[in-house]
């Protein structure tokens, strides 16, 4: 996919918000076919929350509950999902492992600054790599963390692939995601899905800082009713995110 000239790299765009996710807003707005216009990498969920979302290098692959990933069609939507055209301002090397602690002190380092989103993405050899992926929900729809408590989980063993995600500073939590959010896609396109743990083993790692951020919110009766900030968020993301 070819970035369009008018668009500024590294500007993250968002639709909706994970707070709003977190309170069971899970039908979507936004179409696929909308959202690459706002970037080729990025990560995200499907309508009535059916599954999770990598964009990488513009395509956009679909890890249903048993961890294949599968293609999509632009009519296909989103109620959560965060996109930039990446252009790397770091790139660096790894030739030992790591694991998600070391890892992700290094990314701190190259983007040196808390208080900016980052974006990542390893390509490489990985020792393993934790995943998960979420069911497709129906109506009247269950909270997050009910969800995420049924989820199946899965561990991948010396695979290569690509992990991508962000990073996002502490005082933006509820709004996305504080800490790292992080997707693998393996080398085939077949697997992945949501990252909770993981070591890497060898490969290339491309960060850049990310200052530039524009969110869409939906105008819908489930998004004006939801509970935005309620008690113990930070800790429910936590959970819903595998931290």
């Amino acid at each position: 996919m070819t970035r369009p000239s008018s668009v500024k790299p590294n500007r993250l765009f968002q639709t909706s918000t994970m707070a709003a996710l977190l309170d069971a807003v899970y039908d979507g707005e936004m179409t696929l076919e909308e959202l690459v216009k706002h970037g080729d990498f990025g990560l995200g969920t499907f309508d009535a929350l059916d599954g999770e979302m990598i964009v990488a290098e513009g395509e956009v692959r679909q890890f249903r509950s048993q961890g294949i990933a599968s293609g999509t069609t632009g009519d296909m939507k989103t109620p959560f999902a965060c996109v930039t055209y990446f252009e790397p301002e770091e790139i660096v090397t790894i030739d030992k492992p790591m694991n998600k602690e070391e890892f992700e002190g290094l990314v701190n380092k190259l983007i040196d600054n808390p208080n900016l989103f980052g974006a990542v993405r390893f390509t490489g050899e990985l020792e393993a790599v934790d995943t998960r992926t979420v069911f497709c929900q129906h109506k009247p729809y269950p909270g997050m963390l009910e969800v995420v408590a049924k989820q199946p989980t899965f561990t991948m063993s010396n695979v290569s692939g690509v992990m991508l995600g962000f990073r996002t500073p502490p005082y933006m939590q509820g709004i996305n995601v504080a800490g790292y959010h992080l997707h693998f896609l393996s080398d085939d396109r077949k697997h992945g899905g949501h990252v909770t743990d993981y070591r890497v083993k060898a490969g290339k790692l491309e960060v850049a800082r990310m200052s530039d951020l524009e969110i869409a919110l939906p105008r819908t009766k489930e998004f004006a009713e939801a509970d935005l900030l309620p008690v113990g968020l930070h800790e429910a993301i936590q959970t819903a995110e595998g931290g």
